[in-house]
Protein backbone atom coordinates (compact mmCIF):
# COMPACT_ATOMS: atom_id res chain seq x y z
CA UNK A 1 0.00 0.00 0.00
CA UNK A 2 2.76 2.66 0.89
CA UNK A 3 4.79 1.49 -2.36
CA UNK A 4 1.69 2.21 -4.70
CA UNK A 5 0.94 5.73 -2.61
CA UNK A 6 4.80 6.46 -3.29
CA UNK A 7 4.43 5.14 -6.63
CA UNK A 8 1.69 7.78 -7.34
CA UNK A 9 3.13 10.55 -5.10
CA UNK A 10 6.42 10.17 -7.53
CA UNK A 11 5.41 12.81 -10.19
CA UNK A 12 4.53 15.32 -8.19
CA UNK A 13 7.71 15.14 -6.08
CA UNK A 14 9.65 16.70 -9.77
CA UNK A 15 7.19 19.57 -9.34
CA UNK A 16 7.44 20.35 -5.53
CA UNK A 17 11.48 20.49 -4.53
CA UNK A 18 11.40 21.01 -0.88
CA UNK A 19 14.44 22.98 0.56
CA UNK A 20 16.68 21.72 2.88
CA UNK A 21 15.07 20.10 6.72
CA UNK A 22 11.51 21.75 6.38
CA UNK A 23 10.99 20.02 3.67
CA UNK A 24 12.60 16.67 4.51
CA UNK A 25 10.35 16.39 7.59
CA UNK A 26 7.43 17.66 5.43
CA UNK A 27 7.97 14.49 3.04
CA UNK A 28 8.74 12.25 5.93
CA UNK A 29 5.27 13.59 7.80
CA UNK A 30 3.41 12.56 5.30
CA UNK A 31 4.79 9.16 4.70
CA UNK A 32 4.36 9.06 8.67
CA UNK A 33 0.09 9.79 8.95
CA UNK A 34 -0.61 7.38 5.85
CA UNK A 35 1.09 4.02 7.30
CA UNK A 36 -0.49 5.25 10.72
CA UNK A 37 -3.78 5.18 9.01
CA UNK A 38 -3.64 1.78 7.11
CA UNK A 39 -1.94 0.13 10.12
CA UNK A 40 -3.94 1.41 12.88
CA UNK A 41 -7.41 -0.65 13.50
CA UNK A 42 -10.30 0.67 15.94
CA UNK A 43 -11.56 -0.77 19.21
CA UNK A 44 -14.34 -3.03 18.53
CA UNK A 45 -16.78 -3.77 21.16
CA UNK A 46 -19.71 -6.69 20.51
CA UNK A 47 -22.61 -6.67 23.05
CA UNK A 48 -23.20 -10.11 23.94
CA UNK A 49 -25.88 -9.84 27.03
CA UNK A 50 -27.50 -6.30 27.63
CA UNK A 51 -29.85 -6.69 30.44
CA UNK A 52 -30.34 -4.63 34.15
CA UNK A 53 -27.92 -6.58 35.77
CA UNK A 54 -24.88 -6.49 33.78
CA UNK A 55 -23.66 -5.86 30.87
CA UNK A 56 -21.27 -8.41 28.74
CA UNK A 57 -19.36 -7.80 25.63
CA UNK A 58 -16.82 -8.54 23.90
CA UNK A 59 -13.49 -5.69 22.54
CA UNK A 60 -11.04 -5.96 21.13
CA UNK A 61 -7.37 -5.05 22.74
CA UNK A 62 -4.55 -2.98 22.13
CA UNK A 63 -3.18 -3.50 25.49
CA UNK A 64 -2.33 -7.28 25.05
CA UNK A 65 1.36 -8.34 25.71
CA UNK A 66 0.75 -12.33 25.09
CA UNK A 67 -2.01 -14.22 23.12
CA UNK A 68 -4.74 -15.07 25.19
CA UNK A 69 -6.26 -18.94 24.53
CA UNK A 70 -9.46 -17.69 23.14
CA UNK A 71 -12.03 -19.02 22.78
CA UNK A 72 -11.73 -21.41 26.17
CA UNK A 73 -14.03 -23.92 28.05
CA UNK A 74 -14.89 -22.62 31.55
CA UNK A 75 -17.68 -23.98 33.53
CA UNK A 76 -19.93 -21.72 35.18
CA UNK A 77 -19.16 -23.10 38.39
CA UNK A 78 -15.72 -22.51 38.23
CA UNK A 79 -16.35 -18.56 37.27
CA UNK A 80 -18.72 -18.72 40.25
CA UNK A 81 -16.42 -19.76 42.50
CA UNK A 82 -13.33 -17.34 40.97
CA UNK A 83 -15.96 -14.51 41.43
CA UNK A 84 -16.96 -15.37 44.97
CA UNK A 85 -13.56 -15.15 45.93
CA UNK A 86 -12.28 -12.04 44.88
CA UNK A 87 -12.76 -9.05 47.68
CA UNK A 88 -11.80 -5.28 47.70
CA UNK A 89 -9.78 -3.66 50.00
CA UNK A 90 -9.89 -0.21 50.09
CA UNK A 91 -9.15 3.28 51.60
CA UNK A 92 -9.99 4.32 55.14
CA UNK A 93 -12.24 7.14 55.43
CA UNK A 94 -15.66 8.19 53.52
CA UNK A 95 -15.71 4.18 52.19
CA UNK A 96 -16.42 2.86 55.71
CA UNK A 97 -19.09 4.53 56.10
CA UNK A 98 -20.26 3.27 52.93
CA UNK A 99 -20.07 -0.35 54.30
CA UNK A 100 -20.83 -0.45 57.72
CA UNK A 101 -17.66 1.11 58.96
CA UNK A 102 -15.78 -2.49 58.27
CA UNK A 103 -12.25 -2.59 57.13
CA UNK A 104 -11.86 -5.84 56.21
CA UNK A 105 -12.10 -6.71 52.57
CA UNK A 106 -15.36 -6.50 51.18
CA UNK A 107 -16.52 -8.97 48.18
CA UNK A 108 -16.34 -7.40 44.78
CA UNK A 109 -19.87 -9.15 43.82
CA UNK A 110 -22.86 -9.30 45.24
CA UNK A 111 -24.27 -12.74 44.63
CA UNK A 112 -26.81 -11.99 42.17
CA UNK A 113 -23.92 -10.77 40.32
CA UNK A 114 -22.27 -13.84 40.67
CA UNK A 115 -25.04 -16.08 39.29
CA UNK A 116 -25.22 -13.53 36.78
CA UNK A 117 -22.09 -13.13 35.44
CA UNK A 118 -21.21 -16.93 35.84
CA UNK A 119 -23.53 -18.13 33.44
CA UNK A 120 -23.22 -15.16 30.25
CA UNK A 121 -19.32 -14.97 31.26
CA UNK A 122 -19.11 -19.06 30.61
CA UNK A 123 -21.12 -18.71 27.64
CA UNK A 124 -18.83 -15.40 26.44
CA UNK A 125 -15.50 -17.45 26.60
CA UNK A 126 -16.71 -19.87 24.18
CA UNK A 127 -16.96 -17.25 21.41
CA UNK A 128 -14.31 -14.42 22.28
CA UNK A 129 -11.12 -14.31 19.74
CA UNK A 130 -7.76 -14.01 20.80
CA UNK A 131 -7.27 -10.45 19.78
CA UNK A 132 -10.56 -9.93 22.09
CA UNK A 133 -11.05 -9.98 26.17
CA UNK A 134 -14.66 -10.05 27.80
CA UNK A 135 -15.88 -6.57 29.25
CA UNK A 136 -18.77 -6.67 32.15
CA UNK A 137 -20.91 -3.13 33.71
CA UNK A 138 -22.70 -3.85 36.21
CA UNK A 139 -24.31 -0.88 37.89
CA UNK A 140 -25.09 -0.71 41.80
CA UNK A 141 -27.68 -2.54 43.44
CA UNK A 142 -29.61 -2.39 46.69
CA UNK A 143 -26.86 -5.10 47.67
CA UNK A 144 -23.86 -3.60 46.57
CA UNK A 145 -23.48 0.30 46.76
CA UNK A 146 -21.22 0.54 43.85
CA UNK A 147 -21.05 0.17 40.42
CA UNK A 148 -18.56 -3.40 39.20
CA UNK A 149 -16.67 -2.62 35.89
CA UNK A 150 -13.81 -4.64 34.49
CA UNK A 151 -12.68 -7.47 32.38
CA UNK A 152 -11.74 -11.03 31.90
CA UNK A 153 -9.09 -12.91 30.07
CA UNK A 154 -7.58 -16.31 29.72
CA UNK A 155 -3.93 -16.77 29.30
CA UNK A 156 -2.26 -20.25 28.69
CA UNK A 157 -2.11 -22.37 30.54
CA UNK A 158 -4.61 -21.56 32.62
CA UNK A 159 -4.67 -18.66 34.07
CA UNK A 160 -8.01 -15.87 34.26
CA UNK A 161 -6.89 -12.47 34.38
CA UNK A 162 -9.93 -9.90 35.76
CA UNK A 163 -9.28 -6.51 36.20
CA UNK A 164 -11.38 -4.08 38.26
CA UNK A 165 -11.86 -0.58 37.61
CA UNK A 166 -12.05 1.61 40.82
CA UNK A 167 -15.34 1.46 42.69
CA UNK A 168 -17.64 4.23 43.28
CA UNK A 169 -20.47 4.41 45.75
CA UNK A 170 -24.04 4.96 44.61
CA UNK A 171 -24.96 8.64 45.14
CA UNK A 172 -28.42 7.51 45.43
CA UNK A 173 -28.05 5.83 48.61
CA UNK A 174 -26.23 8.67 50.55
CA UNK A 175 -26.39 11.78 48.26
CA UNK A 176 -25.02 13.87 50.83
CA UNK A 177 -21.93 12.15 50.79
CA UNK A 178 -21.95 12.49 46.93
CA UNK A 179 -19.25 15.11 46.94
CA UNK A 180 -17.11 13.43 48.92
CA UNK A 181 -17.17 9.90 46.12
CA UNK A 182 -14.20 10.93 44.27
CA UNK A 183 -11.98 10.20 47.24
CA UNK A 184 -13.08 6.62 46.92
CA UNK A 185 -10.83 4.05 45.35
CA UNK A 186 -9.91 0.60 45.33
CA UNK A 187 -6.71 -0.22 46.75
CA UNK A 188 -6.26 -3.84 45.81
CA UNK A 189 -8.02 -6.97 45.02
CA UNK A 190 -7.35 -10.53 47.06
CA UNK A 191 -8.63 -13.56 46.41
CA UNK A 192 -9.42 -15.89 49.09
CA UNK A 193 -7.68 -19.20 47.37
CA UNK A 194 -4.04 -17.81 48.33
CA UNK A 195 -2.34 -21.02 46.70
CA UNK A 196 -4.24 -19.64 43.37
CA UNK A 197 -3.43 -16.53 43.23
CA UNK A 198 -0.54 -15.14 40.83
CA UNK A 199 2.34 -13.49 41.85
CA UNK A 200 2.50 -9.65 40.45
CA UNK A 201 5.48 -9.72 38.41
CA UNK A 202 3.92 -12.79 36.22
CA UNK A 203 0.13 -11.26 36.01
CA UNK A 204 2.49 -7.67 34.25
CA UNK A 205 3.59 -10.06 31.40
CA UNK A 206 -0.12 -10.90 30.23
CA UNK A 207 -1.36 -7.11 29.41
CA UNK A 208 -0.92 -3.55 30.33
CA UNK A 209 -3.74 -2.23 32.64
CA UNK A 210 -4.98 1.10 32.48
CA UNK A 211 -4.10 2.69 36.19
CA UNK A 212 -7.82 3.28 36.81
CA UNK A 213 -7.84 -0.58 37.38
CA UNK A 214 -6.49 -3.05 39.78
CA UNK A 215 -5.92 -6.91 38.02
CA UNK A 216 -5.66 -10.43 39.90
CA UNK A 217 -4.79 -13.21 37.96
CA UNK A 218 -6.08 -16.88 39.19
CA UNK A 219 -4.50 -20.00 38.36
CA UNK A 220 -7.52 -21.95 38.40
CA UNK A 221 -5.63 -25.84 38.04
CA UNK A 222 -5.25 -24.61 42.03
CA UNK A 223 -9.23 -24.54 42.60
CA UNK A 224 -9.95 -28.35 41.25
CA UNK A 225 -9.38 -30.58 43.77
CA UNK A 226 -8.95 -33.32 41.36
CA UNK A 227 -5.84 -31.97 39.79
CA UNK A 228 -3.24 -34.31 40.94
CA UNK A 229 -0.88 -31.05 41.11
CA UNK A 230 -2.93 -29.37 43.89
CA UNK A 231 -2.79 -32.41 46.01
CA UNK A 232 0.04 -30.61 48.17
CA UNK A 233 -2.22 -27.23 48.47
CA UNK A 234 -5.17 -29.15 49.93
CA UNK A 235 -5.95 -28.76 53.82
CA UNK A 236 -5.78 -32.33 55.55
CA UNK A 237 -9.60 -32.65 56.34
CA UNK A 238 -10.15 -33.64 60.26
CA UNK A 239 -10.90 -37.22 61.04
CA UNK A 240 -11.57 -39.93 63.19
CA UNK A 241 -7.41 -39.52 65.07
CA UNK A 242 -5.61 -43.28 65.35
CA UNK A 243 -2.70 -44.43 66.89
CA UNK A 244 -0.07 -46.76 65.04
CA UNK A 245 -1.10 -49.70 67.31
CA UNK A 246 -5.29 -48.82 67.35
CA UNK A 247 -7.28 -48.95 64.55
CA UNK A 248 -10.46 -46.57 64.58
CA UNK A 249 -13.43 -47.43 66.83
CA UNK A 250 -16.27 -48.48 64.78
CA UNK A 251 -19.76 -46.41 65.66
CA UNK A 252 -21.61 -47.51 68.51
CA UNK A 253 -25.02 -49.49 67.47
CA UNK A 254 -28.23 -49.00 69.67
CA UNK A 255 -27.73 -52.62 71.00
CA UNK A 256 -24.49 -51.67 72.76
CA UNK A 257 -25.42 -48.19 73.61
CA UNK A 258 -28.28 -49.95 76.20
CA UNK A 259 -25.75 -52.73 77.27
CA UNK A 260 -23.36 -49.41 78.43
CA UNK A 261 -26.54 -48.12 79.91
CA UNK A 262 -27.74 -51.10 81.68
CA UNK A 263 -24.45 -51.58 83.36
CA UNK A 264 -24.22 -47.04 84.25
CA UNK A 265 -28.05 -47.82 85.80
CA UNK A 266 -26.90 -50.68 87.84
CA UNK A 267 -23.45 -48.69 89.48
CA UNK A 268 -25.66 -45.90 90.09
CA UNK A 269 -28.33 -48.31 91.81
CA UNK A 270 -25.55 -49.76 93.81
CA UNK A 271 -24.10 -46.25 94.87
CA UNK A 272 -27.32 -45.11 96.08
CA UNK A 273 -27.86 -48.73 98.00
CA UNK A 274 -24.56 -48.27 99.79
CA UNK A 275 -25.13 -44.32 100.73
CA UNK A 276 -28.51 -45.82 102.23
CA UNK A 277 -26.52 -48.18 104.86
CA UNK A 278 -23.82 -45.78 105.72
CA UNK A 279 -26.57 -43.39 106.66
CA UNK A 280 -28.68 -46.09 108.33
CA UNK A 281 -25.36 -47.19 110.68
CA UNK A 282 -24.65 -43.31 111.39
CA UNK A 283 -28.44 -43.10 113.00
CA UNK A 284 -27.74 -45.82 115.36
Amino acid sequence: MIKAFLHAFTPSLHHFKPRGYTGRCLLVATLTTFNLQCSWTPEVETVLQDGPECIISLKTSHNLKKTPRHPANLSESLIAKILKGIAISQEEGILQQFLLSTQDPIPAFSPSQIDFLAHHISMAFSQVTPEEVIQFKCPPTDDQLFSVQGTLANFPPSSLLVTLKDSKPNPAVSPKMQPSSRNVQTTSLTFSHQEAAIRVEEVQAFMTVPSTYHRIAINYQNLDPSNPNNKENQLTQPGPKTSPNNKAEPPMTMDSLNSQLRKLQKIVDQQAEEIRRLQDSSSR
